[in-house]
């Protein structure tokens, strides 16, 4: 009896990690697409791929168009 319990305590921790850690996916990839795309339409190229100048050209228009 103490052995199924004990099985199904390590079931439930396991469980919860992988739901924490799908959440936690989740919302990263979900972060990285609105600023991947941010930049993608303001520079035309994803802020993984542009280099620290190009990043700041962009957020420099970026404050243009808010004026």
């Amino acid at each position: 009896m103490a052995d199924t319990e004990d099985s199904q305590r390590r079931f439930n921790l396991i469980m919860k990690i992988a739901a924490l850690a799908a959440v936690l996916l989740t919302g990263y990839y979900v972060w990285s697409f609105f600023v991947s795309s941010r930049y993608q339409a303001l520079c035309g190229g994803s802020y993984w791929e542009l280099d620290k100048t190009q990043i700041d050209s962009c957020v420099d228009q970026k404050k243009q168009l808010e004026k």
